[in-house]
């Protein structure tokens, strides 16, 4: 019996099912559950039991001749468990020295660390490939999030400039309108400078020009010469651009407008007042704020030629209240209807039928994105009323 050696063999190598074979490499003793690892049960050749030893016979007789200490065949698939066969020698040989009569085949059961090892062989793999494909949609969402930067820096782009011709084409159109206003005011002085020219030239065919006469007359006509020279000087100001903010006066600012455009109002009974503290003093960009006054002032002369009434009223009011200018533009011409009050700042929507509907727009953007400050609309009793907050010093 090889009892005590294959109890050894366990002992050391801590493996669990065994064969004995002679020489012969026939089955001489085994273990009672050896067969489960076996492919037939009817046979006494250990090549039979287990064919992975076939072709082995070299290495089988190096460690029965203990050439070899042992010999190993790895993960062996047998019956859906995975072991290791490992073969040492059995029992010494009385006749020949270092030369086996017997050889110890035992199976160590590696199933579970084998399954383990799969699993975590196939983790590392799945693990891997789910590497790969962060990685490849990581490079997917680079290239998508530099496509989508450009995207948005070329729309912004497009904004800004349609941005400018719109502000442009706001502007173009203000000075139209004031050009035209110019144009009706100048004629008054013109026609005094006419007469006036008349009178001088008709005296001195009388000869009864004297010099008294002549300087009165020369005094009146510099005098609306003046004027008209006035009004362009206030024109060229009014449309030059200024890009970086300062403090100016508020109540001189919108002075200088309602000076361009009065003759206009007047003529069409329609009273333009400025109220408020003179004294206030903001800070922005002073002829963007006139800009954005007169197209207010013109919203309201559009809405009163429409809807004409014998009190027509424009109120422009300025005060203050902590860090901020309060400019409140109120008029009696009905109002804005309640479905679009609250779009009325969107672009291209307009109360007039001919109306571009980028004013209000550009003005609310004139205010707030180049200026800090804040604009607003609401109705109140027979018309609406414009609110323009400005800050007061170059902190805010």
């Amino acid at each position: 019996m090889h009892i005590q050696e294959v109890f050894n063999a366990i002992y050391s190598n801590h493996y669990y099912e065994y064969f004995v074979i002679n020489k012969n490499y026939e089955v001489i003793e085994y273990s009672d559950k050896v067969f489960s690892y076996c492919d037939t049960q009817k046979s006494n050749q250990i090549f039979e039991f287990i064919p992975e030893l076939y072709g082995l016979d070299n290495e089988l007789y190096a460690v029965l001749n203990g050439e070899k200490e042992f010999y190993e065949i790895p993960i062996v698939n047998k019956n859906d468990k995975y072991v290791n066969i490992y073969i040492y020698p059995g029992r010494e040989s009385i006749t020949h020295l270092k030369r086996y009569e017997t050889l110890i085949i035992l199976f160590e059961d590696i199933t579970t660390i084998a399954t383990t090892k799969q699993k975590l062989i196939q983790e590392k793999n799945e693990n891997t490939l789910l590497l790969q494909e962060i990685s490849i949609k990581n490079e997917q969402l680079e290239i998508y999030n530099h496509k989508m930067q450009e995207l948005v820096r070329a729309e912004i782009k497009k904004n800004l400039e349609q941005q400018k011709k719109l502000e442009l084409q706001s502007r173009y159109s203000q000075m139209g309108e004031i050009i035209g206003m110019i144009t009706h005011q100048w004629k008054q002085p013109l026609n005094a400078i006419s007469m006036m020219a008349n009178v001088l030239m008709l005296k001195q065919q009388n000869d009864s020009l004297d010099k008294k006469i002549l300087e009165e007359k020369l005094d009146d006509i510099l005098m609306q010469v003046k004027y008209m020279s006035q009004t362009v000087n206030d024109f060229q100001h009014f449309f030059n651009p200024i890009k970086d903010k300062m403090f100016f006066n508020v109540s001189d600012s919108i002075q200088s407008v309602l000076d361009l455009v009065k003759s206009e109002y007047f003529h069409k009974n329609i009273i333009v007042s400025l109220n408020g503290d003179k004294s206030i003093n903001a800070v922005g960009l002073p002829n963007e704020v006139n800009q954005v006054i007169l197209s207010l002032l013109k919203n309201s002369k559009d809405e009163f030629v429409k809807n004409p009434h014998s009190n027509m009223k424009v109120n422009i009011n300025v005060t203050s209240i902590d860090d901020k200018a309060i400019i409140e533009v109120s008029d009696n011409a009905g109002g804005i209807p309640d479905d679009i009050i609250d779009e009325i700042f969107d672009i291209y929507v307009t109360t007039k039928q001919d109306g571009s509907g980028i004013g209000l727009n550009i003005s609310k953007s004139m205010i707030e994105d180049h200026m800090d400050g804040r604009m607003y609309v609401e109705n109140i009793e027979n018309g609406a009323k414009f609110t323009i907050l400005l800050p007061t010093t170059m902190d805010n």
